[in-house]
């Protein structure tokens, strides 16, 4: 079964029970099925069939969840598209991903001509899915023009089929791996799926956490930040929370365990690799540092190497390719370079060193700074909120360190914070520079945008 199948199975009982929240809309699962149809219809009829392209420049709404699942029920090939490229971006985007059809959001309809979301709905004719479909995703971008990784239908979402529904509330966008996963997983198990706002907010989380009773709910780390930084900071309602889209600093993770208790699970994959490792909650032992740095063992179906420090993997997970390139298992026998750097220990359990450009290979010898390691460490110190260590261009040495920082208060001991790197990491960790900024500069889908502060130095 798809989940596509398993959506409808859902939609199909207790009809009045609750399906969809985003914004003003309250949808049933009747209501939720009604729409998928008419949506589907909708697409039918403007020439969407299997194998077609449909581009969806979309927000999180009720509607675009509904798109997404109407889409793979005509057996179509779902593209998402970012939410914030500029014009003349946007518009290579689309050509690149060669599609029949783009689908916009009214909020979107003055930067991108196409079929409005609104408009879309036919009548709700009933359809049985098709058999297979493709869902192609832009890259985070971070390191030059998105690219456009390809997934074909995978069975994964069976597996979930007995789980017993959630109230679960989606924080990251829909067009992202998370928010997307968050959506399906939501879908399939017959869950209250509850849409933050395309940008997120702490103060509507912890409102919507509250009013909605939410006990399911997945962040990327700012995010997480934020609620657990919040004055009104939800306790121990939440039955899972998930974490992924970047390493977690161990002190976050301490913190989130001691505020929810025994329920944060951190995953670790991307764009181009679904669902990698899981740490479980359960294994985490807060009297074993090492137990908060690990991202987890590998999924199931799931292989993991370590190549010249690089982590690979292969598995049903990993995308078949770019689009308009050779497939994975033409060029690398289906194995993926994730671009991180990482060691797996004796028992099997996956670290992450860091995202290899953001190494910082400084000193006469040309050693390497793995900046994660730095900002992991910066964070445990008295008065410091967030951390970001990027390489700073220099003459001599190639690149030296600087340290950008988020503080609790208005003062900041420089000199205590290098004395500190220098004992505990080593004189090659010391930072030549620090800048206190009011926060972090994010990228869209809420990963701390390290290029952006490389930027600052050019």
């Amino acid at each position: 079964m798809t989940y596509v199948d398993l959506v409808l199975e859902r939609l199909s009982t207790d009809d009045e029970r609750e399906a969809l929240i985003g914004g003003d809309t309250r949808l049933t699962r009747a209501q939720a099925r009604d729409l998928l149809f008419r949506l589907a219809d909708g697409l039918a009829r403007r020439g969407i069939g299997p194998g077609d392209g449909v581009a969806a420049y979309v927000g999180n709404t009720p509607e675009a969840v509904l798109l997404v699942v109407a889409v793979h029920l005509l057996g179509a090939r779902l593209v998402y598209v970012p939410p914030e490229p500029g014009p003349s971006e946007l518009k290579a985007l689309i050509e690149r991903a060669e599609v029949s059809g783009v689908v916009v959001d009214p909020e979107f309809s003055t930067r991108l001509d196409g079929w409005h979301l609104a408009d879309l709905p036919g009548d709700p004719v009933e359809r049985t899915p098709a058999p297979s479909f493709t869902t192609v995703m832009y890259t985070g971008g971070t390191t030059g023009l998105p690219k456009l990784a390809v997934h074909r239908d995978d069975s994964r979402w069976s597996a979930f089929s007995q789980t017993p529904p959630m109230n679960m509330l989606c924080n990251t966008l829909i067009t992202h791996g998370s928010g997307a996963g968050a959506c399906q997983l939501a879908l399939v198990t017959g869950s209250k799926l509850v849409l933050g706002p395309s940008t997120f907010d702490a103060d509507t989380f912890v409102r919507l956490a509250r009013d909605e009773q939410i006990n399911a709910t997945m962040f990327v780390p700012p995010m997480m930040y934020e609620v657990l930084d919040h004055p009104e900071c939800p306790g121990p309602q939440f039955g899972v929370v998930i974490v992924g889209g970047s390493p977690l600093a161990p002190k976050r993770l301490r913190q989130a365990i001691e505020k929810w208790g025994p329920v944060v699970n951190q995953g670790y994959g991307m764009t181009e690799a679904k669902a990698i490792t899981m740490m479980p909650a359960t294994s985490v032992d807060l009297s074993r540092p090492d137990t908060l740095r690990t991202v987890g063992k590998p999924n199931p179906l799931t292989e993991v190497e370590i190549r010249d420090g690089n982590v690979w993997v292969r598995g049903p997970f990993v995308m078949e390719g770019y689009w308009g390139e050779p497939p994975l298992s033409e060029t690398a026998d289906g194995w993926f370079n994730t671009g991180d750097m990482g060691h797996l220990d004796s028992d099997g359990f996956l670290y992450l060193n860091d995202r290899s450009k953001d190494v910082i290979v400084t000193g006469r010898t040309s050693d390497n700074v793995y900046s994660r390691l730095l900002d992991d460490f910066v964070v445990t110190l008295p008065g410091i909120r967030e951390a970001a260590a990027v390489g700073r261009p220099d003459e001599a040495l190639g690149e030296v360190v600087h340290l950008f920082l988020v503080a609790e208060g208005p003062d900041v001991d420089v000199d205590r914070i290098r004395d500190s790197v220098v004992a505990e990491l080593g004189e090659l960790y010391q930072p030549r520079g620090v800048t206190v900024l009011p926060r972090l500069p994010l990228t869209k889908v809420g990963k701390v945008d390290k290029r952006k502060l490389r930027s600052l130095f050019r």
